[in-house]
């Protein structure tokens, strides 16, 4: 699966983008990632698409926020997942989507980021199938 992630570098966009199959693998770089500390979406795209304009399906995770993330399934039906045991936080803040600061609403940060990677790992170890929370967050 193609995994990317940019930050906003006020004069350039730091693109990254690298292909994976292993969820082992995965995790070390999204553990990496998180722990760089710059609050970022991660996008996993379960399968390529012939429209450049087309979001293709898969899974967007945040991490670099010490405390809060999100997971949404990018999906006809997909949706953000929220763990009811997660407090959501005072105000939404911001993660770099594509290399541009974006605002998400704290509604939708009701996951820890250890949460949300095993979420991604599980989203790649079965191949793209709807994401769901961990059986020890529910």
């Amino acid at each position: 699966m193609k995994v990317t992630w940019a930050y906003d570098r006020g004069d350039h966009r730091d693109n990254h983008e690298v292909d994976l199959s292993d969820s082992a693998a995965l995790s070390a770089v999204l553990h990496e990632i998180h722990q760089a500390g710059e609050p970022v979406a991660v996008t996993i795209f379960s399968q390529a698409t012939d429209d450049p304009d087309d979001l293709p399906p898969g899974l967007q995770i945040g991490l670099g926020h010490p405390t809060h993330s999100f997971a949404v399934h990018i999906a006809d039906d997909g949706a953000y997942l929220n763990d009811p045991t997660v407090e959501a936080p005072a105000a939404g803040f911001s993660f770099d989507l594509g290399g541009v600061p974006t605002e998400y609403p704290a509604e939708h940060l009701q996951i820890r980021p250890d949460t949300a990677i095993q979420i991604a790992t599980a989203f790649l170890a079965t191949g793209g199938k709807p994401p769901r929370l961990p059986a020890d967050t529910e």
